[in-house]
């Protein structure tokens, strides 16, 4: 069953956010989720535990990525792991073991910039482990209507780094539930999750087909 990063090199992009929304989104779904929170403010862990959320979330330390990932990856249907962007070798690490990594950008260049930083260290990761790693990146906190939204995703396609078609708006639900626990309780943001969990699932499938 898969393992999927959010990764990037970046602090600030939403990787907790959509670490913790898309755990809800496939527990609400019946699977079995687990989660692995790298960051040293251990933000997912306590976002999971204040929302009374039935998923577990284990804190580690970036030498432990491979190890507790594999024995996640042994009791769960789906493992997260929230990497912080800035734990390079945790970042590797976890790259190394998933089934799919997703690099959450900003529309803004430094964050494109930095997207490209990632997908540098998939590819070392690429080569460590000598297998294919699908990833994307996925727009966040975005105006789909402003031009500079487009213009980022040309941008990301430009560098060679693939972008999911799903992206997450920028929407007063995803700041309420760090105070309310559950950000698909918003129709809305469940719609962006859903979409967004079904381009990642079939990343995954895509790297078993190939």
């Amino acid at each position: 069953m898969p393992i999927i990063a959010i990764a990037t090199t970046k602090g600030g992009p939403g990787k907790t956010t959509l670490a913790m929304s898309l755990a809800r989104y496939w527990a609400r779904s019946g699977l079995n989720v687990e989660c692995l929170d790298t960051d040293p403010n251990r933000n997912l862990t306590t976002w999971l535990a204040t929302a009374g959320c039935p998923v577990p979330c284990t804190a580690i330390a970036e030498d432990d990525v491979v190890d507790a990932a594999a024995a996640a990856d042994e009791r769960a249907d789906v493992v997260i792991i929230d990497v912080a962007g800035a734990l390079a070798k945790a970042l590797v690490y976890a790259v190394s073991v998933a089934g799919a990594v997703v690099i959450p950008v900003r529309p803004d260049a430094k964050d494109v910039a930095e997207a490209a930083r990632t997908q540098q260290h998939i590819e070392t990761a690429r080569k460590m482990v000598r297998r294919a790693i699908p990833y994307a990146a996925t727009l966040v906190q975005v105006n789909r209507r402003a031009q500079v939204t487009a213009h980022s995703r040309a941008q990301l396609q430009a560098l060679g780094v693939p972008v999911l078609n799903a992206d997450v708006p920028l929407r007063t639900a995803y700041q309420q539930a760090s105070y309310t626990g559950d950000p698909l309780a918003d129709a809305s943001v469940l719609d962006d999750i859903s979409a967004i969990a079904a381009e990642v699932m079939a990343l995954v499938e895509s790297n078993h087909g190939a």
